[in-house]
């Protein structure tokens, strides 16, 4: 944990680790790997201009080698800032082929940071990876993309009809934007671009980008969910296409979230949606995380960061947990597979009620 938050820590008997750019399952990326091998794990960063290359990126991934672990960070569109199709079947079949690799072989911990880890969410409810995961692990994550846009464009989240208020980044409403032109046709991108900047009527665009726009500048969340339903037909597959809700019903596998109740840029109330709409999930909850970055220099932490130290670490903990019997294959070391089914409440999380109270 320490390794993946940037701060200093000895680790004398951690495994040396290789960083090699290859292809796995024909989706070229970096490989780490720490020299005897081990259980495979998929990471998947979120809408980074870096990409491969971000330092939050190889940091976590170097921690999580150097814990005797096998990753592969595959190139997605996402760094890019685009919800791609393919980038879906990317990540499909970069798992399939890593559980099937030589020395890291076996049932793969699918990892997500932000918007990665929402796309890992729907991939893993493909049925090609029956099977081959131990489990998902998403850091500020989403849950409904038309959830998302609630917050987005109203500053509330609704979750069972409870109000959750959400502080909007301006870059939020600048990727609103962003995305509401990558979703509109061709032909309607340049006039939805002038009316989301105010310089056109918007009741002159066309019928379907006019619904577009209605959609993402409506400021009333309680309308939210019905102007969704009346985005034109290829709209609305979309969005499901990219939300883990979609696919709830058919998430199998176990999924551990952490979330910072602050996140400017996804609202805490996804992680909320996320626990209600999955059998199988624990959500740990931080307060000193803007997004997925840790402000360990904040002077005024305190007891806060020792407490959000400490529950990163438990969230650490589940991730690795349910591999320790393959670990233990690659290392010759004992140990005892640990069941990553949840069994209750998560003590570590506090998490605020739904109705939007910090605590």
């Amino acid at each position: 944990t320490a390794d993946a938050l940037g701060l200093p820590a000895p680790r004398p008997f951690a495994a040396e680790v290789s960083r090699t750019p290859t292809a796995i399952g024909g989706v070229p990326g970096h490989l780490y790997a720490p020299r005897r091998g081990g259980p495979p794990v998929l990471l998947l960063p979120g809408a980074t201009r870096a990409g491969l290359a971000d330092e939050r990126v190889v940091q976590v991934a170097r921690a999580y080698a150097r814990a005797g672990r096998t990753l592969f960070v595959p190139a997605l569109e996402l760094y890019e800032r685009r919800f791609a199709t393919d980038d879906l079947e990317r990540i499909v079949r970069a798992a399939v082929a890593l559980s099937e690799r030589p020395r890291a072989g076996g049932r793969v911990s699918l990892v997500g940071f932000s918007y990665g880890g929402s796309f890992g969410l729907v991939a893993a409810a493909d049925p090609r990876l029956e099977g081959r995961l131990t489990h998902v692990g998403v850091f500020g994550a989403y849950h409904d993309l038309v959830g998302v846009v609630q917050a987005l464009s109203t500053g509330v989240s609704l979750v069972d009809g409870q109000a959750i208020p959400w502080d909007v980044h301006p870059l939020a409403i600048e990727f609103l934007h962003f995305y509401a032109l990558e979703l509109a046709a061709p032909d309607s991108v340049a006039p939805l671009r002038e009316a989301l900047a105010g310089a056109r009527d918007p009741h002159s665009l066309p019928p379907d980008a006019r619904a577009i726009h209605a959609f993402v500048t409506n400021d009333d969340p309680g309308q939210t969910y019905a102007l969704a339903a009346r985005l034109p037909a290829q709209v609305r597959e979309r969005l499901a296409r990219f939300s883990p809700a979609s696919v709830a019903d058919r998430l199998t596998v176990p999924v551990v979230a952490l979330h910072s109740t602050d996140d400017p840029a996804v609202p805490y109330a996804e992680a909320l949606r996320l626990e209600r709409d999955l059998d199988r999930v624990r959500l740990h909850t931080v307060e000193l995380f803007r997004h997925v970055d840790f402000r360990a220099r904040d002077p005024e932490a305190g007891l806060g960061l020792a407490r959000d130290v400490a529950r990163t670490w438990h969230f650490a903990y589940h991730l690795l947990r349910p591999q320790e019997r393959a670990f233990s294959a690659f290392t010759g070391w004992g140990g005892r597979e640990v069941s990553a089914q949840p069994s209750g409440a998560d003590s570590s999380s506090s998490r605020p009620r739904v109705s939007g109270s910090r605590t």
